[in-house]
This record gives structure tokens, sequence and C-alpha cells, in this order.
């Protein structure tokens, strides 16, 4: 299992405990990305594509796959470290807000939840954060 994920495969941070859009993945999200996951679009992303306040850029591995979205994630460092060490395939879940990190034996490696909008970074320090 990939570091930064816990037992349903959600990068997380180690302040967060939310399951709102963006952040973990709840056990219930995790199951419908594995039994009914939609389209799947396989796409190019590398740890250098996750920007410090969350965004990331989708590019599909192929023209056919048409514009992807601009999405945010709540840990931004979790999930590059996560991209740093995988190698296998990433696909984008539409259907679910989903990334699906596929090792490169075809199982799930681990799932990021995705925003469109942006949300506060977990773990981040600010005012009132001590």
């Amino acid at each position: 299992m990939l570091r930064h994920l816990h037992e349903h495969g959600s990068v997380r941070s180690e302040d967060c405990d939310r399951y709102a859009a963006g952040h973990q993945v709840h056990w219930i999200h995790a199951k419908k990305c594995r039994q009914e996951p939609g389209q799947a679009v396989e796409i190019l992303l590398t740890a250098g594509d996750v920007q410090d306040d969350g965004w990331v850029e989708l590019r599909a591995a192929f023209d056919y796959a048409g514009s992807l979205p601009r999405v945010w994630t709540h840990a931004p460092d979790g999930l590059r470290e996560a991209l740093a060490g995988h190698r296998g395939r990433v696909y984008w879940l539409d259907r679910w807000h989903a990334l699906k990190l596929v090792d490169g034996a075809g199982r799930v490696a681990g799932l990021v939840n995705v925003a469109y909008e942006r949300g506060e970074l977990c773990g981040a320090r600010g005012p009132g954060r001590s």
C-alpha cells in the first residue's frame, strides 16, 4: 500500500478527518468506485503536476479522451508522495470525482477524492489554527 493512504486508499493529511469533496475517500465512495466506476479515462499525472495549493491539471493519456477538468485535493504533499512512488497507471473517474491509481498488476493502489472547487488545505497553518 502506498504511504499516505489509509485502509480505503485515500490520500490524506495527518490532520484531516473530513470526507468532503477533495478530502478523504469514504468507504462507501471507495465501494462505488470499485463496483460502478463508469467511464475511466487514463491520464498522465506525475508528482510535478500537483501544485502547492492543491490544484491539479488533468491531462488525458490519449487525444480521443477530450478535455479534462482542473481538480483540487486537500493534501497536495500526500498526493505528490503517492505519485512519486507509483509505477502504474492513473485513471480519472468522472462519475465519482476520483483519481484511481492502479499498480502494474492491475490492482487498485489508491483512490483520491478530488473537488472542482478549492477548499482548505488540511494541516495548513493559518489564522486561528495552532
